[in-house]
């Protein structure tokens, strides 16, 4: 089993790390949602287990508690020092036509988020609903 949970974990790392160039918060929530997907698919305790590895390693970290910065944009990174082009609302470095695209990109990247985290929640309910189902199953086999 601990053969398993190295190579989820070291599967998760390298899909974390897609996208040279992130910020150690960015690579942080999305290690979490790669290691909450694929426990998602585990049986409850083996999930625990999973999430308990990857929690002692220190890169896990439960999006609870997760810290947004103050300062920083979503992707952990000072106002105006994001290569994606997230800066603060002071109007100093670019003219409103630039400021207003890299604010509709900004709110684009929060929806895909956001997109992406219930895509994540509705696989996690997905996958107990299935465990459930075959408890279910399994008890009107032994009752039949």
């Amino acid at each position: 089993m601990q053969t398993l949970f190295n190579t989820l974990l070291e599967e998760a790392r390298s899909a974390a790390s897609q996208g040279n160039g992130c910020s150690y918060e960015l690579y942080v929530q999305k290690f979490t949602s790669e290691i909450d997907r694929r426990a998602a698919k585990l049986a409850p305790e083996e999930a625990a287990q999973l999430v308990a590895m990857a929690t002692s390693q220190g890169d896990y970290v439960a999006p609870c508690d997760q810290v947004r910065f103050p300062g920083c944009c979503s992707h952990g990174i000072e106002w105006g020092c994001c290569p994606a082009g997230c800066d603060d609302d002071d109007g100093s470095w670019c003219d409103d036509a630039r400021h207003d695209d890299i604010i509709a990109l900004e709110a684009q990247f929060q929806k895909e988020l956001a997109a992406e985290e219930e895509r994540e929640r509705l696989e996690l309910i997905a996958a107990r609903d299935a465990r459930v189902l075959d408890r279910i199953h399994s008890f009107r086999q032994r009752t039949a």
